[in-house]
């Protein structure tokens, strides 16, 4: 890494270490792990990201070409998925006593869309009132980019193995 990361914030509260370690995974698995900071021809001009989801708004001191380590960007997604999920916990006090899987379903959106696609749209109202199928499915209306459908996001929300919306709905 060639600048100085800002120190990690271990006592953010929002997911379980489980949690945190999926969301990781699940964010990595639809971001892939890009080591060396670009702009994404789908990103709002001016965004640059690395390591599957980071970007200049996660970290202001990031410039295109700077490069990371495949760990660098494991603990920086499990971070991201983390801060993320604080800030929707804020909105949805119950977050942190979600089964794992949901927390990093949650977290992975959060991290794709920001903390305010949960917090002022029905999925919080949903995940509030308990109303967890409602909230989940609430997920797949998000799959467009700069007003243009991109069916990796549909990918993203919906796929039986891998996506947002079944592990959300997950039971076990």
């Amino acid at each position: 890494m060639t600048a100085a990361r800002p120190a990690i914030n271990k006592k953010a509260v929002g997911l379980s270490a489980a949690g945190a370690a999926l969301a990781a995974v699940l964010v990595s698995h639809w971001e892939g792990m890009n080591l060396v900071a670009k702009h994404l021809p789908f990103d709002p001009p001016g965004v640059i990201t690395v390591c599957g989801g980071i970007t200049n708004y996660d970290w202001p001191w990031l410039k295109v070409g700077m490069k990371f380590s495949e760990a660098e960007c494991r603990e920086a997604l499990a971070d991201a998925a983390q801060r993320y999920a604080a800030e929707v916990v804020k909105c949805v006090p119950s977050l942190p006593t979600m089964p794992p899987h949901r927390q990093a379903a949650i977290a992975s959106f959060a991290v794709n869309l920001g903390p305010g696609r949960i917090c002022n749209t029905s999925i919080g109202r949903d995940l509030n009132a308990g109303r967890i199928v409602a909230a989940c499915n609430a997920m797949t209306k998000y799959v467009y980019a700069n007003g243009k459908f991109l069916q990796g996001l549909l990918n993203r929300r919906t796929d039986a193995m891998w996506g947002e919306r079944p592990w959300c709905l997950r039971e076990d």
